[in-house]
């Protein structure tokens, strides 16, 4: 489903570039650009199965699933630039009306519904995966956008207003600079190893405290892999125990970890505490002063 979306989503945003230049509609255009953005996700929702199927290697040892997240970083950054002068370009046409063959807007409008609307159709079902869920959304927006563009385009048709076209114009490539930024935003947090989104590690290391046998933790560090891979390495303090024992500690706190917070990669460093003390809880240091001695 995935190659499918992608070759019409491509089919579709060559038609409104040529259609866009041809009725000199802004508002098709732009849409031309914001269905580009579906180009990337859709092949980075492939690309990403693909990946994932492959295991590590001695020089990639957590595998590839960071190639997506790099991809989808610069692709951003290139959208930024065109946002601006699809704003520009609609604030001009404001100042100076062009005239816009709407029936041909109206057409492609149309078209562009039954694709983006389609392949959100097609993917109802495949929501549950994460990946696929993200695109779900995106391409659900892009039919939206398209409905206000067929209102557009059949307003202009009645009363001659052109204006709207380049109101619309306007309108998209708001939408496309707020996407771009949402993404820059998640991709360079995942990139910087930051604490993945909507996480906190307060709600993390207190969790793991509740876990049977758990006396303490401490040095404790989250990132993400990938968009949606999480990983987390920390110490924590049990009791002195054979190692049969303390396995199962690690089994119920990988169980909490993946359950409750989608950590699938735990790195655990055990500690022995002498005499068994309260249960406590040790977040990372603050960095020390700068000129302090150490």
């Amino acid at each position: 489903m995935v190659i499918i979306a992608l070759a019409l989503t491509l089919a579709l945003v060559t038609t409104e570039f040529v259609a866009g230049a041809t009725a000199h509609s802004l508002a098709l255009v732009s849409d031309a650009w914001h269905n580009l953005v579906d180009i990337p996700a859709f092949a980075l929702s492939w690309v990403a199965f693909y990946l994932e199927a492959r295991p590590p290697s001695r020089r990639s040892t957590y595998g590839y699933r960071r190639a997506g997240v790099l991809i989808a970083f610069v692709n951003a950054l290139v959208l930024l630039p065109v946002a601006f002068y699809l704003g520009y370009e609609g604030y001009r046409r404001i100042v100076h009306p062009q005239p816009v063959a709407s029936g041909t807007m109206l057409v492609v409008a149309v078209l562009a519904l039954g694709v983006n609307g389609g392949i959100s159709w097609g993917l109802r079902r495949e929501r549950r995966d994460l990946n696929l869920r993200m695109v779900f959304v995106h391409n659900l927006g892009d039919a939206l956008s398209n409905v206000a563009t067929i209102a557009g385009a059949w307003v202009i048709r009645i009363t001659g207003q052109t204006i709207i076209d380049a109101a619309l114009g306007l309108l998209i490539s708001g939408m496309i600079l707020w996407t771009a930024v949402g993404i820059i935003s998640d991709s360079a947090s995942i990139l910087l190893e930051s604490l993945p989104k909507g996480m906190s590690l307060e709600q993390v290391a207190s969790a793991m405290l509740e876990v049977e046998g758990v006396r303490g933790v401490h040095d404790v560090h989250i990132w993400s892999l990938g968009a949606h891979y999480h990983a987390l390495s920390c110490h924590v303090h049990i009791l002195d125990m054979p190692t049969s024992e303390s396995e199962q500690i690690a089994y119920r706190l990988n169980g909490v970890l993946a359950r409750n917070f989608g950590i699938n990669h735990a790195t655990i460093q055990f500690e022995h505490v002498h005499p068994p003390g309260e249960f406590h809880m040790y977040m990372p240091a603050a960095p020390s002063p700068k000129g302090s001695e150490h």
